[in-house]
């Protein structure tokens, strides 16, 4: 097997970086021949991921977070490449639903043994996804951990949890027309969507924690405005997965989805943010081939 394996030295604030010497240790004493390529700013890993594809890579490696490994989808898409990823960001969705442990020794091992499966490869505006995409004000917030928070010594949850509270007060639902299927239409008052192929996003929240990777279908849950106070008196069902059961909370299953917003918001799509009012959502059943423990 050739693999590149693509760091980002500033995931994890640092933590990439860091993992660097172990990563270049275990590829050399094994019998993989790799290449070790170090980011310099955004976009670089999905132009790196092309060139590997290019040159005839069997596998690319992502060593940093989500945004990392979303870049290197986008890269690999299409082709018969592997996915490998070693966790090193805040969050690490992909790595949750890939089962990828959190030691950087661990994460090595599973890519070194080589096996693999193929999990489902989601399409929106124009970009590929591997775990999950949030519109509303869970964005809102991602947007806010990912861009004022970004100094602070927290991850995860935690993190998730204060860029909530900064957020709180200045998010603005809207309305959103929902498509599921061709067939079942809403319209609601919107705090947030969740479109899912992993169950987690926000370093482990359980946001749709039915969803199975490789069924070729997206776990959808919409949630509809409520109150600050109610937000807040809800959080913690969230962070359990026990949202599912409130009244303004709705779960379904499709293989695509149309969602047109009354303005522009934000999504974070695997740890990116971006920004849209129209999103069409397709479904590449068995997409992406990724090592798996």
């Amino acid at each position: 097997m050739r693999a590149k394996i693509i760091v980002n030295p500033k995931a994890g604030r640092g933590k990439a970086e860091k993992a660097l010497p172990v990563i270049r240790r275990l590829f050399a004493s094994s019998e993989v021949e790799s290449d070790i390529y170090v980011t310099e700013g955004p976009g670089d890993a999905t132009n790196e991921a092309r060139r590997a594809v290019q040159q005839g890579y069997d596998a690319v490696i992502s060593a940093g977070g989500d945004g990392t490994a979303n870049e290197v989808v986008n890269g690999i898409a299409g082709h018969d490449v592997t996915l490998g990823v070693i966790p090193c960001g805040s969050g690490n969705d992909l790595a949750i639903s890939m089962e990828i442990p959190k030691s950087i020794d661990l994460a090595c091992e599973v890519i070194l043994r080589g096996n693999t499966q193929k999990r489902d490869l989601g399409r929106v505006i124009d970009r590929y996804f591997a775990n999950s995409v949030g519109i509303g004000f869970d964005a809102a917030v991602a947007k806010t951990a990912s861009q004022s928070f970004r100094s602070f010594p927290i991850r995860g949850i935690p993190l998730y949890v204060l860029a909530l509270f900064s957020t709180l007060l200045q998010f603005k639902g809207c309305e959103a027309y929902v498509t599921i299927d061709d067939e079942t239409v809403m319209n609601i008052h919107l705090l947030l969507i969740a479109v899912g192929i992993g169950r987690t996003y926000g370093g482990g929240i359980p946001i749709v924690p039915f969803a199975i990777p490789d069924d070729g279908l997206y776990d959808v849950c919409t949630v509809e405005a409520i109150g600050s106070l109610e937000v807040l008196s809800k959080l913690p069902k969230a962070l359990k997965g026990k949202h599912i059961s409130d009244p303004k909370t709705r779960l379904l299953r499709a293989k695509s989805v149309h969602i047109q917003l009354s303005t522009v918001m934000p999504l974070h799509m695997d740890g990116e943010v971006f920004e849209a009012d129209s999103m069409e959502f397709s479904i590449i059943p068995g997409g992406l081939k990724v090592f798996h423990p």
